[in-house]
């Protein structure tokens, strides 16, 4: 008998006369067979089976924060209960006179913006481009006169404020060619109508 089964069989000798459990004789008997030199085989171990998922963490996890918002709205209910007549009255008075505040300033804000745009009109912006500052009308009246129509760049259009026959004096200055092939700077005016900008004439003072 070699030393290793001697040993194992004093382990024996031991689980059976009760000195030792069965836990720890295995133990024993596992820590002998990884000794250098050991003859003694470990024991296979049986497969474990991996463990399975635990699908109930994420249903636990909304099911506790059900119980967390639950028990914030009865806390807030709670209190809510709690307070006086006149607590609830100052309260309704607050919110009131917060909703006013706002719609007070949304009155101002609104106003703010009529007054903007009736100015505008007044001075004749709402009938120039955003683009370019050009009137639309006057571009294509002009453009439509010149020997290359192609030619055409708009270069600047002033607007005078409304007038009291509801019109706007418009100047603008232009560049195109000429019948030599160079480029002229030419200006245009007209009068145009503030309730549509519809251009109500206009003429070439040079081109």
């Amino acid at each position: 008998m070699n030393g290793d089964s001697k040993s194992l069989a004093e382990l024996a000798a031991m689980k059976a006369r009760g000195e030792l459990t069965t836990e720890q004789f295995e133990d024993a008997r596992k820590l002998l067979a990884s000794l250098p030199g050991s003859t003694e085989k470990p024991r296979p171990q049986p497969p474990t089976s991996p463990k399975p998922k635990n699908k109930g963490g994420c249903r636990n996890f909304f099911v506790g924060l059900l119980i967390i918002l639950g028990g914030l709205w009865a806390f807030g209910a709670y209190l809510e209960s709690q307070k006086t007549p006149e607590q609830r009255a100052q309260e309704a008075a607050d919110r009131a006179a917060a909703d006013a505040k706002a719609k007070q300033q949304a009155a101002i804000e609104a106003a703010a913006e009529n007054a903007e745009q009736a100015e505008k009109r007044r001075k004749g912006f709402h009938c120039l481009s955003v683009w370019d500052g050009s009137n639309r009308a006057l571009v294509d009246a002009v453009t439509k006169s010149l020997r290359d129509p192609s030619s055409f760049e708009h270069d600047e259009t002033r607007i005078s404020p409304v007038n009291p026959q509801g019109q706007h004096f418009v100047t603008m200055t232009f560049r195109a060619k000429n019948g030599f092939g160079g480029t002229n700077v030419g200006v245009a005016t007209g009068m145009i109508r503030q309730s549509d900008c519809a251009l109500m004439n206009w003429q070439l003072v040079s081109s």
